[in-house]
């Protein structure tokens, strides 16, 4: 049989198929063009039921405000509670600042200033999350010291100290209660005190009665008296031309605290002052709530460390020695003396011994 015949009965069987299946398909087709029409249908009458019960919840909840809820519930607090007698008694984790004209005062909210992270590397924002992580867990002398440590290698300034200073009742400084020096020369450390320069630095002078943070140079620039000038030019022979010093007064207590960043690039000095700023009630924190004991209840503010290394001292040790019987590098013991030195006043082993044993910081044998 020829192909040609061959398709043409293949169509026709085909089309008398389809022929007798015709009306069950246009019955088929006909409901399923309908679903669409049924299928709205029956959403505008679910919409339409649930309009009266959703604007039914909505009246109920509208009906208790925040501030209702808080007066039936006092331990419940959030920001609707303004009123709130209880709010004013709400505790925070750490303090925080308030930048204006007047003091730096604690428990004022800040918003988070993301701009002081948009130029950092992502090594330094980890060693700000580092110092953050520390703060928080810090409980001693030595706990301070190793936060000021991470924050010296953030900010790459190679002086960096940090204390507490007791104000009189008009806020005036009165004298040092406690000093952590990180890097600070002992020599200039000794000669600031000798020559009792904490009355005419400009920088300490302006940070204490305005706490705000100070850039040295343009602080520099305000200086006008003999006794100002006479220690500018002392710390630039000692190689302190710039730096930065910020700190914060604590509430109802006659302290406040400072800390100074000098030396490094000059760019760098204005590049983390806003970080500063910004770690600023978390250092402050820290240092009261671990060296704001009074003075006559501490050993001179030695921390514990300190105070170990100065017994050993006493017997005669050697740095290199004092390392092995502690445990730890010949550089940190140096870096203890120094402290030893600031804190006591003095610039030689003899003369720390010899302070130590006369107001009772090591027994006599």
């Amino acid at each position: 049989m020829p192909v040609e015949k061959i398709t043409v009965q293949l169509q026709l069987a085909r089309h008398g198929r389809l022929a007798r299946k015709k009306p069950s398909l246009l019955i088929f087709r006909s409901q399923m063009s309908r679903i669409p029409s049924l299928f709205n249908y029956f959403r505008v009458i679910t919409d339409a039921c649930q309009e009266p019960m959703m604007r039914s919840i909505q009246k109920q909840h509208q009906e208790i405000s925040p501030e209702s809820l808080c007066g039936e519930f006092p331990f419940i607090r959030y920001g609707a509670c303004e009123n709130s007698a209880s709010s004013e008694n709400e505790l925070t984790a750490f303090p925080q600042v308030r930048a204006t004209g007047q003091h730096q005062s604690v428990n004022s909210p800040r918003r988070f200033p993301s701009e002081v992270f948009q130029d950092l590397s992502r090594k330094e924002i980890q060693r700000v999350l580092e110092i953050l992580h520390y703060s928080v867990a810090a409980t001693t002398g030595d706990d301070v010291l190793h936060v000021l440590q991470l924050l010296k290698e953030t900010v790459a300034c190679p002086n960096v100290i940090g204390g507490v200073v007791e104000l009189t009742s008009a806020g005036i400084f009165k004298e040092f209660n406690s000093v952590i020096n990180v890097s600070y020369s002992s020599n200039w450390l000794y000669t600031y005190g000798k020559n009792g320069y904490a009355e005419v630095d400009p920088v300490l002078q302006s940070a204490v009665s305005s706490f705000q943070t100070q850039v040295w140079e343009q602080t520099y620039e305000g200086a006008r008296s003999p006794k100002q000038l006479e220690f500018i030019e002392e710390a630039r022979s000692f190689g302190l031309t710039h730096g930065i010093t910020t700190g914060m007064v604590e509430r109802t207590k006659n302290f406040a605290t400072f800390f100074s960043f000098a030396g490094g690039d000059r760019k760098s000095t204005t590049r983390y002052k806003d970080l500063l700023q910004y770690l600023l009630p978390y250092l402050h924190h820290v240092l009261i709530a671990n060296t704001s004991t009074p003075l006559s209840n501490r050993v001179k503010g030695l921390s514990p460390r300190e105070a170990a290394v100065l017994v050993w001292m006493k017997q005669g040790k050697t740095n290199w020695e004092i390392s092995k019987i502690l445990g730890v590098s010949e550089r940190t013991i140096r870096f203890h003396v120094e402290g030893i030195f600031s804190k006591l006043d003095v610039s030689s082993r003899t003369q720390a011994v010899a302070y130590a044993m006369e107001h009772g910081l090591v027994k006599e044998e």
